[in-house]
């Protein structure tokens, strides 16, 4: 029979050698404490550098989100007679000559344009005397004449004592604008004078170019023409070539009015009574001053309303504290 403490020997499990050993060298030394591990020490040039490196990387990330957000530039507006495909099935395979694009809008002002187109026009006013109207309005269309232009259309008032005004709209050359308004000038007296100019290149630019456009769609789609081979082709494109058609005659229509607006300038000519003018500008300042009269007289009374008016106020007030003061010492008194 085995004593307890055979039994507890034999079911002890033996100890690691290394352990053992390990166990035994820390007991030598007094079980000295586990040192902890530190982390490597940097310079301070390197933490510099990875903070710069953080705040570039956000500055970009910053500014390409920026640019991504930004809307897209519209495109320019491309008729639908111009970017519908050329290309069918019954000329696939074939030499089809393709649609020149529109070219794109530029500003409104065109600085690129080496020729400048003005619109110039001009009023004159002259009076004179009822008996000069004739001779005055022979030597106005002389005078156009004279300058390479014309009269386009002309008017006169006529009263009971004759002639009291008249009108004349001149054409003259936009070189010759000054010229003719310093000859005109000299003919009578001059009441008013005005000048002003407008600069249309940027819509006469436009103009021609879509016009350029619209005559390169017309032969592509007449070389397209020749090239179907069935009625629906045919049909199709000779839809399209009447609507190019009313176009270019649209374009071609707008583009020399507006070459003979800046080729010539409107001179407007005004001929009033030097008398009638005379008696009108009297009336004019009589009603001026009678007006005068009335606004200083309208501000004088604001200005006395002005002061009798919290008079007033603080009286009244007074008169009805003293009335009510009165009505109570009557009443006292009887009491």
């Amino acid at each position: 029979m085995k004593t307890l403490e055979e039994v507890l020997d034999e079911i002890t499990p033996a100890p690691d050698p290394d352990f053992v050993a390990d166990m035994e060298w820390r007991m030598r030394r007094g079980f000295p404490p586990k040192r902890k591990r530190r982390l490597p020490s940097f310079g301070a040039r390197p933490v510099v550098a990875v903070a710069a490196s953080a705040v570039l990387a956000v500055v970009v990330a910053v500014s390409l989100t920026g640019e991504s957000d930004e809307p897209a530039q519209p495109q320019p507006a491309i008729d639908v007679a111009e970017s519908a495909p050329l290309v069918d099935e019954q000329t696939a395979g074939r030499s089809v000559a393709q649609p020149v694009p529109p070219p794109f809008p530029g500003g409104a002002i065109a600085p690129g344009a080496e020729v400048r187109r003005i619109e110039r026009s001009a009023a004159l006013t002259l009076a004179s005397e009822p008996d000069e109207f004739d001779r005055l309005a022979d030597a106005i269309f002389r005078t156009a004449d004279r300058r390479g232009g014309f009269v386009l259309q002309s008017s006169f008032n006529q009263g009971e004592e004759g002639f009291s005004s008249g009108f004349f709209d001149l054409r003259v050359p936009s070189d010759e604008l000054q010229p003719t308004l310093n000859e005109l000038s000299r003919l009578a007296t001059v009441r008013a004078r005005s000048e002003s100019g407008t600069d249309v290149t940027g819509s006469f630019v436009s103009i021609r170019d879509r016009l350029r456009t619209a005559l390169a769609l017309r032969t592509s789609l007449l070389r397209r023409l020749e090239l179907a081979v069935t009625d629906t082709a045919v049909r199709a494109i000779r839809r399209r070539l009447e609507i190019v058609g009313n176009r270019i005659g649209g374009l071609r229509s707008e583009l020399r009015g507006l070459r003979e607006r800046t080729e010539y300038a409107s001179v407007v000519v005004e001929v009033v009574d030097e008398d009638a003018g005379a008696v009108a500008g009297e009336t004019d300042e009589a009603v001026d001053d009678a007006v005068g009269s009335l606004e200083d007289i309208l501000n004088f009374l604001i200005r006395v309303g002005g002061v009798l008016v919290p008079i007033a106020l603080v009286g009244g007030i007074g008169w009805l504290l003293v009335a009510r003061a009165r009505r109570r010492a009557r009443e006292r008194a009887l009491a």
